[in-house]
């Protein structure tokens, strides 16, 4: 079930703002906010349904700030809405004991529980300059969908230009491997899609090389990128 962003923030009911962010007096009018959330590229929940979210337009660490971030935390059910509810409150409890302005920093509210959480950078007028999964499970693929996903890859005309035009490639390099998932707000892409990696080159201590999109249900590549990657 694909929502719009409109209906995410909907769901989250009002944009939040660090204590920091409104001393500053940015995005405080109603306006502001809605400008702000009508740039949002599409969120498309990962197979399953959004039931809340919890929206909040974060602190820099700056004075003034210039870089913001606006932060999307997506629930699918009642009980993990309730603990992100939970450790929001809690941060916003140690933001007020720990919040003397203008001389010491304080939290953010980076890191909170969610199913889904996303980062969009901002500027102090609101501009969306990028939007981002942050959710440590993107990297989490099941050996079935990885599967699929390095088949496709390997039969697409995609895979078979990088490959001839790297003959020379060490194959101690290995092959095709699934990484992560990338959500439409991301790619550009109606769906998720499954990137999967071809290394071409590694030195040690840096890889590089060509990432492939894999929609999973059109069972096709649909873009091509390049990624770079350090050890460790």
């Amino acid at each position: 079930m694909a929502l719009p962003s409109a209906t995410v923030l909907a769901l989250a009911h009002e944009v939040r703002l660090h204590p920091r962010i409104a001393y500053q007096g940015l995005l405080a009018h109603a306006t502001d906010r809605a400008k702000l959330c009508g740039q949002l590229p599409r969120l498309v929940p990962f197979r399953r349904a959004y039931h809340g979210a919890i929206a909040v337009v974060d602190w820099d660490h700056r004075l003034p700030s210039k870089h913001l971030a606006f932060r999307i935390y997506a629930y699918y059910d009642e009980a993990s809405l309730s603990a992100g509810e939970e450790a929001y409150d809690n941060r916003l409890e140690e933001i007020g004991q720990r919040d003397r302005f203008p001389e010491f920093d304080v939290p953010d509210f980076d890191g909170l529980p969610a199913d889904e959480a996303y980062e969009v950078e901002i500027t102090p007028e609101g501009d969306v300059l990028g939007c981002r999964l942050t959710s440590a499970w993107r990297r989490d693929v099941r050996e079935v969908d990885a599967v699929v996903g390095v088949g496709i890859a390997r039969a697409s005309a995609e895979y078979a230009r990088i490959a001839a035009s790297a003959s020379e490639r060490p194959r101690h390099l290995g092959g095709l491997e699934a990484v992560s998932w990338t959500p439409p707000c991301e790619s550009g892409h109606p769906r998720w899609t499954l990137d999967v990696w071809y290394l071409l080159a590694f030195d040690g201590r840096v890889g590089s090389g060509r990432g492939l999109l894999v929609d999973l249900d059109e069972q096709r590549v649909v873009a091509v990128r390049d990624f770079s990657v350090r050890a460790g």
